[in-house]
């Protein structure tokens, strides 16, 4: 099982180093990144990097408004490419969006599994789960984050078996509970919320990768090498989210193969001061990578 807790916006300022540090039974970090179809959150992109940069098991959340499933689904995933494959997904289901109904949820989950190839995990509440619509989202396989609460009482660090009560029907099971938003941890002064993921780092990182079953061994994404560039170049691939989907079909990082367009864009430029304006920047690149 995983530690783990769940930040957005009410944490800015906090700074992971320390609290891993400083908090030895910390597993696990799952970041707000965005809400509706404007809402970024500002400090979302350090904390992922330093999250990455460390190997550590993280996640990403979108919290579901009232702008339209499919659109949220949208700008959620233009703002986390970096991540896709990486750390988990989740669509947070509540306040306003719960008015909509689960199909309106469901909507948003088929178009974020669609685009990324990635079932996001449901956060709801206990009680939610047991309102009509959820039957069709359990059977479509999404996990379930679920929050129940004993009380607000203040939980100073980690609990082994968080209280819980009640049935999760449709769902089988739920991969993780968030059990209170009032701990508390060194490092910093505010509320966090809590959660226990039922599972390994490796099943974390599987449920990250795809849709597979954790107990199903994971074949790591291909770097960027010569034959894909070119393919992009010929925009066998298309561009945006078609060509991450497409990518990633044949088994490609979207993210390392975009990188590394880039640096040959930039070595393009120089080749052609280089050798004379009169290459074009399709011809600098097919030399610079035969050379």
């Amino acid at each position: 099982m995983l530690n783990v807790i769940d930040i957005s916006s009410w944490q800015t300022g906090m700074n992971l180093d320390t609290m891993y540090k400083q908090n030895p039974d910390l597993n696990g970090v799952i970041v707000k990144v965005t809400q509706g179809t404007g809402y970024v959150n500002p400090p979302a992109k350090d904390w992922l990097e330093w999250l990455m940069s460390k190997n550590k098991p993280f996640g990403v959340y979108h919290f579901l408004d009232l702008y339209g499933g499919k659109e949220e689904a949208q700008h959620f995933v233009n703002n986390i490419q970096p991540y896709i494959g990486k750390g988990i997904l989740a669509i947070d289901y509540e306040g306003n969006a719960v008015r909509k109904g689960a199909g309106y949820l469901k909507e948003c989950l088929d178009e974020v599994y669609r685009l990324t190839n990635v079932k996001p995990f449901v956060y709801c509440s206990q009680s939610i789960t047991q309102t009509n619509g959820f039957d069709k989202i359990a059977a479509a396989g999404y996990p379930l984050w679920m929050a129940q609460y004993a009380d607000y009482n203040p939980v100073h660090g980690f609990l082994e078996k968080p209280w819980q009560k009640g049935s999760v029907k449709p769902f089988d099971k739920y991969w993780m509970h968030q059990y209170t938003s009032c701990g508390y941890l060194n490092g910093w002064d505010g509320r966090l919320d809590f959660d226990l993921f039922y599972g390994t780092e490796l099943d974390w990182r599987k449920l990250a990768y795809s849709d597979i079953e954790p107990d199903v061994p994971v074949t790591p994404l291909k770097k960027a090498d010569p034959s894909i560039c070119l393919r992009v170049l010929k925009n066998e691939f298309g561009v945006g989210t078609d060509r991450i989907i497409r990518l990633r079909e044949e088994g490609y990082d979207p993210t390392d193969v975009q990188k590394t367009l880039n640096r040959l864009f930039i070595e393009a430029k120089n080749a052609r001061t280089a050798i004379g304006d009169d290459m074009s920047y399709l011809n600098s690149i097919l030399w610079i990578m035969k050379s």
